[in-house]
Formats: C-alpha cells, structure tokens, sequence
C-alpha cells in the first residue's frame, strides 16, 4: 500500500538543529586535516540508509549550509571528500510537492506517528542557477531527530527528474 506523504509545511530548516557556517547538525563542526575530511567522536552525522542512487557505499553525511538562508546545502560525503551534492528543501521551492511513499518507508519514518521529516530534493547544476534542475523522483527524506535518511524513488510518471528548479 502506498501512503501519501506530505511534509511539514512550518519550516524549511531541521527542526531543533544548530546552524553553523561549516555544518548542519547538532552542535558540531566537521573539520580539516591534513585536506581529508574527518569527524570528531562527538559528532553526529547523518546515516543515508542504503547510500545515495550511484553511491550505496557512502552513507555518511553532513549537511553543509551554503546559504544564509538555508535554501541551499551541499550533501557532503565524509567517507569521500570527492563526493558531494547540492539539495534544497522540497517545501522552499516546491510547496505542493507531497510523495506518495509506501507502507515500509512510511514505518521507517514513522510517518504515521506525525514525525517531523525533511524532504530534500537533489539539484543538478546548470550553467546559471536558474538553469538548474532537482529530481522530483528521487527526494531525500531526512529525519532529524534519529539523523537518518534515506532516498526514495517514487513512482509516478508526473513526476520529472529533471524539473527547473525555479520558475521562469
């Protein structure tokens, strides 16, 4: 059974997280050494349950702010410094979008219970940021609290995977 998720609508930030220039999760920092990318002990970090779509071995993540914002963030890899993304907050700039998950992904989420879930969408970077497009199929959905994600494909044939990020 499919159920149809819509995301909070009250912010497009992670609820009860800290913002710092360099990361976004609880009162942490992901620091430099020696140009390879590391974590203190302390830090959490955000699990990607099954790594990212061409990515199943990488399921580390800090969510870095690239923004004032916070519209914009880089997805950055802490297992491969290499690999990043860029993701916006669904809501920010598509306040109707609702996936439809189903019944596995929904209890994962515990989406039944009312959790507060961020949908992320994956942007693809064209010449101009206007040019840009996110994959529509292929949304994020980031549980603060427990720090997991977890990216989903929905299936729906009105959906694009390469729908403009901003309207003309």
């Amino acid at each position: 059974m499919k159920r149809h998720f819509t995301p909070p609508r009250v912010s497009c930030n992670p609820p009860s997280w800290t913002f710092c220039d360099s990361c976004v999760v609880q009162e942490a920092t992901v620091t430099r050494e020696e140009d390879a990318m590391t974590e203190e002990s302390d830090i959490p970090v955000v699990e990607v349950r099954g790594g990212l779509l061409g990515f199943p071995e990488l399921t580390r993540f800090a969510l870095v702010k690239m923004n004032n914002e916070g519209l914009v963030y880089r997805l950055q890899s802490l297992e491969s410094e290499a690999v990043n993304f860029v993701v916006v907050p669904a809501v920010s700039f598509f306040p109707t979008y609702a996936p439809i998950v189903d019944d596995e992904v929904a209890e994962r989420f515990n989406l039944a219970a009312g959790a507060d879930v961020l949908v992320l969408l994956i942007v693809t970077l064209g010449e101009t940021f206007k040019q840009s497009t996110v994959n529509l199929m292929a949304p994020l959905l980031l549980d603060p609290v427990q720090q997991i994600a977890e990216q989903v494909i929905i299936e729906n044939e009105d959906l694009s995977v390469r729908a403009p990020l901003l309207a003309a």
